[in-house]
């Protein structure tokens, strides 16, 4: 992996309302796809990296996807349940699943004054691929038919921790220990959640939610505000540990960010992309990642997760 995160994009709250580039360079990982170019009244947008290996075979998959209006930008609502097949080979593979849209919005208040703007509707889609190779997703929306393609690959191909696996342990960044990441932590103000080095909180057996993102920089896309809901979901829980680690280790000693070098942690998990919450069990198991984008309702049940 170079020392730049390559091609990370998501959605930031521009006029225009499309993927444009949070904090990498100029190439959008995600598209908007059409089923033809006769029916574009909406536009299924695959919120997740789709031109480098990322949805594994045979492991449980979280797929975000949004919905693009006439107009071309996201939807901040997206009515009733929505519900996607999916084929491989132009053969059915299982039963329909059906998505239940969720949503994050905009913070106001103290702490929340830089992250404004987001308001998005979006549909996580949890599927698992038997078998490695190009699947086809449909659905249909007011209308609209709405399609997408995933490849699945082989677990051997990505790097990126998988749900079920064990999360790996590394020296993280701490008050007491920035391990050459500076600045600790871009939100303003800065979060709770540097005290505790990620390897000590594995080798006690504790619960673990760790976020990865940095809010300076793509704060008018969702970094900050997934930072935002986090800060909000455990303000007074005491019975795990969250950590925040920046993306960029020297971000402010170089002319522009897109010359900084990731923080180590980013390395030794292959991400390719930011935002992502990951989330531990007292066993170190990996039982849940919630990538690019989450609200309160996923954030929650993520916690239950971690302390089931």
């Amino acid at each position: 992996m170079s020392s730049l995160i390559p091609r990370r994009a998501f959605l930031v709250g521009s006029a225009a309302g499309m993927l444009v580039t949070a904090c990498g360079d100029e190439t959008p990982s995600t598209t908007p796809t059409t089923t033809a170019a006769s029916d574009t009244s909406f536009q299924l947008i695959a919120g997740f990296p789709r031109s480098e290996p990322y949805a594994v075979a045979g492991t449980p998959q979280r797929l975000p996807f949004l919905i693009a209006g006439p107009d071309g930008a996201p939807l901040d609502n997206i009515e009733g349940i929505v519900e996607f097949e999916i084929s491989k080979d132009r053969s059915t593979v299982g039963p329909p699943i059906k998505v239940t849209p969720h949503h994050i919005g905009s913070h106001q208040g103290e702490g929340h004054e830089n992250h404004g703007g987001v308001s998005r509707a979006y549909l996580p889609l949890e599927v698992t691929f038997a078998d490695t190779g190009l699947y086809d997703l449909s659905a249909t929306y007011q209308g609209s038919k709405l399609t997408s393609t995933v490849q699945a690959v082989d677990a051997s191909e990505v790097k990126l921790p998988q749900v079920g696996s064990p999360l790996p342990s590394a020296d993280t960044p701490t008050t007491a220990d920035h391990r050459g990441v500076e600045p600790l932590c871009t939100n303003d103000p800065v979060c709770p959640f540097h005290s505790v080095n990620l390897a000590d909180a594995l080798a006690e057996h504790r619960p673990i939610l760790l976020l990865v993102s940095t809010p300076k920089y793509c704060q008018i896309a969702i970094c900050g505000p997934v930072l935002d809901e986090l800060i909000d979901a455990v303000a007074t829980r005491t019975d795990l540990v969250v950590i925040h680690h920046e993306v960029y280790a020297n971000p402010d000693a170089v002319t522009s960010v897109a010359e900084a070098s990731l923080a180590p942690l980013l390395k030794t998990y292959g991400m390719a992309f930011e935002p992502s919450l990951f989330v531990a069990d007292r066993a170190g198991t990996l039982v849940g990642r919630l990538d690019m984008v989450y609200d309160r309702v996923e954030l929650d049940a993520a916690v239950e997760a971690a302390l089931a």
